[in-house]
């Protein structure tokens, strides 16, 4: 069994540092450690952190100035010393099994590079996440991969960590890119492990808002493009294998909101022909 180091950083997250801390704690699998970022806050998550790191001592703490969450995720692995790596961020939570499972698949298969799970959505939505299933081609165009996942600290390592030049989000996905290859053995976890919080207001719906898209991609792009090269020989032949892997997703959802909308109808006609047969009577 080996040792897992949880790196959280943590900006401005007074309003639910606790609850991702706390779902650290109630982990299953013991042998771990938590190496909490504060990223320069200015509310009361130091206060919070601090509160932790007194109740266990596998919680540490440090603070920086801030400089985004790359950079955050860099500093902590830094320190850690876990043979396994997870990032977890300050708003998000690990159901009590994630460590047991995920490092049940180390344990049972050493050539497993990397090891994610379904996921849940709280807080805005509660739906679970609906990702494509996972093949380094895909991931190229698409990430299906969320950002807490479990990797090996001599992986990190040796591709440098997150870029700090994907200050405007994806820089998960671009990990991924360099972290994972054609031959890598990428594992799935069938049950929703891993919570993330959907808010009003979050990294993504700022990309989104300040039309910064297409820059992060243009930069997973240009950090890549050796390997983006083998696979854009002929990309004719690119575009149609991806139309063929992300659309049946796609026409899945259409399908659902179809049968949803088609259930909602059939019931009004319902109810209306049952008003209909009481002012008969």
């Amino acid at each position: 069994m080996s040792k897992v180091s949880i790196v959280v950083p943590c900006f401005n997250q007074e309003e639910f540092i606790a609850e991702a801390l706390e779902s650290v704690l109630r982990q299953s699998y013991d042998d771990w450690e938590c190496i909490i970022v504060n990223d320069g806050s200015t509310d009361g998550s130091g206060a919070i952190i601090e509160r932790y790191t007194k109740t266990d001592r596998r919680f540490r703490a440090f603070t920086k100035e801030n400089g985004g969450v790359a950079a955050a995720r860099n500093f902590g692995f830094a320190q850690a010393s876990g043979a396994l790596f997870v990032p977890l961020d300050g708003d998000d939570k690990l159901h009590p099994d994630f460590l047991r499972r995920a490092v049940g698949y180390f344990t049972a298969q050493p050539d497993t590079d990397l090891v994610h799970c379904k996921t849940k959505r709280f807080g805005a939505t509660g739906k679970v996440w609906r990702l494509p299933e996972y093949s380094y081609e895909k991931l190229l165009w698409q990430n299906m991969i969320v950002n807490t996942a479990m990797y090996r600290r001599e992986a990190f390592l040796r591709v440098g960590g997150y870029s700090l030049e994907m200050i405007h989000g994806f820089e998960d996905w671009e990990f991924y890119v360099r972290l994972l290859s054609p031959q890598s053995k990428v594992c799935f976890i069938d049950a929703p492990l891993f919570l993330y919080r959907v808010k009003n207001s979050s990294r993504s719906t700022e990309q989104m808002e300040s039309g910064k898209i297409e820059e992060s991609q243009r930069l997973i792009y240009a950090r890549n493009s050796p390997i983006y090269a083998q696979y854009t020989a002929n990309p004719i032949s690119i575009f149609g294998k991806r139309m063929k892997d992300f659309a049946p997703s796609y026409t899945a959802r259409y399908r659902r909101q179809a049968r949803y909308i088609h259930a909602a109808y059939w019931a009004v006609i319902a109810g209306l022909l049952g008003v209909g047969i009481l002012l008969v009577w």
